[in-house]
């Protein structure tokens, strides 16, 4: 499956991009990035619409076996990424108007879980979604490489990625590439049930 990480600048219209894969090989979790750029919108309405359209590529689309009765041939399901967005000041409406066009979208708020965030998540809109901080998404990433489910080594094949490529050598935890990459490795390590594609 695949994950579509965004960090909503303070700029209007801006966002970093990332598209990471998450694979099974062996029984272990792999972490692959797929794609990195920098979207630079009018405003978040464009911008909103160009992360929807990005989510039907069928480069970044998995495709799901779907068990079939006996002797009928098998099924498959396409799946298109899941949409993360991270933000420090918590684009709230760039959020609701995702929701509205696409349900599966979901929002990570990269602030620290006060009463504000608590209450927040108690809305229909985002009912699904998690208070993730940007040490919680450092952590997942070094977690990641750690366990060698991803190598940080692919970082430099797209030079827009303003992370080093040596681990121990994150950075700034309030980096915008962290929490582009970190949100989607965070995801994909605190899903518990096994899903394979």
């Amino acid at each position: 499956m695949f994950f579509l990480g965004a960090y909503l600048e303070r700029e209007q219209g801006t966002a970093e991009v990332v598209v990471v894969e998450k694979g099974f090989y062996s029984g272990t979790k792999r972490y692959r990035i797929a794609h990195a750029e920098i979207l630079q919108e009018k405003d978040h309405d464009t911008l909103t619409r160009t992360l929807l359209d990005m989510r039907l590529d069928d480069r970044w689309t998995a495709v799901k076996k779907v068990f079939s009765q006996s002797g009928r041939p098998p099924k498959t399901k396409k799946e298109p990424p899941l949409i993360l967005l991270s933000s420090w000041d918590d684009e709230v409406r760039m959020a609701e108007a995702m929701r509205r066009r696409c349900a599966s979208v979901e929002v990570l708020l990269s602030t620290e879980p006060d009463e504000t965030a608590r209450q927040r998540l108690k809305s229909d809109a985002f009912h699904n979604c998690h208070v993730v901080t940007a040490s919680m998404m450092a952590e997942a990433l070094g977690k990641a490489v750690k366990k060698g489910s991803f190598n940080m080594d692919q970082l430099g094949a797209y030079p827009v990625v303003s992370l080093a490529p040596a681990e121990g050598q994150m950075a700034d935890e309030r980096s915008a590439w962290l929490c582009a990459l970190g949100g989607c490795l965070w995801h994909g390590e605190s899903i518990r049930r096994v899903k394979r594609y």
